[in-house]
């Protein structure tokens, strides 16, 4: 799970970038792709909720759009018509964890011109042979993006005008595709995503067994296997604030959860304010970490921040 959701961000950027879409094309009448029914682990990233926030738009976010005209690949995405700040809704990053490490899927919820990108994903297919392959599906065509410095492919496809599958497993692909509707099997998992708050800018859930118990560290298991579940995110609008609530197997696992956490944090606190003296860029995340606060009642462990925007401003455009 961790493996394929460091890998994602790169592929994504650099995919969108270049233009080099795998891709098939639906009619929107296409039964809507929701998450592979054996997701137990996700993580949202709203960018309407960001882009459109007082925040941003105070921060002089529509800007951003000349600014990627301007960066290598950007004038393939004018010419295909596409403006990510406008085009694209949300990223979900969903992943069936457990020892599945290496299985995930990206869904990319937007507006799509569908035949510009497939007229451009195409072109690379047939220029770039060692970049860019296709790979038939029933009736569609997969295109498998070989992303440099990545030591697997990406596997993308279109499922609709609004959706862009993306996934480093061919199979799991196919198969999220082949269940689109599918309840999801963890019910637990189900419950929590149906709680999310669909305003959040980022967004998180997962169960316990969606961690990989053979990756995590000796010290740490022990915390870990405590743990029932987490959700929770990041909201932005006139200021940036953070809530996450973990529910763990007993009232004993929760205290020791949030003792955990407090030190962390303090350790955390000691290396930034090092960082922050001789780069004031990062004062924001200092104070951000320093707004955090950490709670335990029952068997639930809450964490909680809350960042100015007033001081985001300031580090970023110069205080006035």
């Amino acid at each position: 799970m961790f493996k394929f959701w460091r890998f994602t961000p790169v592929a994504i950027v650099l995919a969108l970038a270049i233009g080099s879409f795998a891709i098939s094309y639906a009619q929107e009448s296409a039964p809507k792709v929701q998450l592979p029914a054996d997701t137990q682990a996700l993580i949202r990233f709203n960018f309407r909720a960001m882009i459109d926030s007082p925040l941003a738009k105070k921060m002089g976010i529509e800007k951003a759009s000349e600014v990627i005209k301007s960066v290598p690949g950007g004038e393939i995405l004018a010419e295909m018509g596409f403006d990510p700040l406008k085009d694209i809704d949300s990223i979900t990053i969903a992943a069936p964890g457990g020892g599945d490490m290496e299985k995930g899927l990206i869904i990319v919820a937007g507006k799509f011109k569908a035949e510009k990108l497939v007229a451009k994903a195409n072109e690379e297919a047939k220029n770039n042979k060692d970049k860019v392959k296709t790979h038939k599906a029933g009736d569609k065509t997969i295109f498998e993006v070989i992303i440099p410095e990545q030591q697997v492919p990406m596997f993308m496809m279109i499922a609709s005008n609004s959706t862009i599958l993306a996934s480093t497993q061919k199979d799991y692909l196919e198969k999220a595709l082949a269940n689109a509707g599918s309840k999801l099997a963890n019910k637990d998992f189900s419950s929590l995503v149906e709680k999310l708050d669909p305003n959040l800018a980022i967004s998180m859930v997962a169960v316990s067994s969606a961690f990989p118990s053979k990756a995590i560290p000796e010290p740490a298991k022990a915390i870990i296997e405590g743990i029932d579940s987490i959700g929770g995110g990041i909201g932005v609008d006139k200021d940036v604030t953070l809530s996450v609530n973990v529910f763990t197997k007993d009232e004993d696992s929760a205290k020791k959860l949030k003792e955990t956490m407090d030190q962390g944090m303090a350790q955390a606190l000691g290396f930034l304010g090092l960082m922050a003296a001789q780069q004031k860029e990062l004062t924001p995340v200092l104070e951000f970490v320093k707004s955090m606060k950490t709670s335990s009642k029952a068997k639930m462990m809450s964490l909680e921040g809350k960042l100015p925007g007033k001081m985001i401003e300031d580090a970023i455009l110069g205080s006035k």
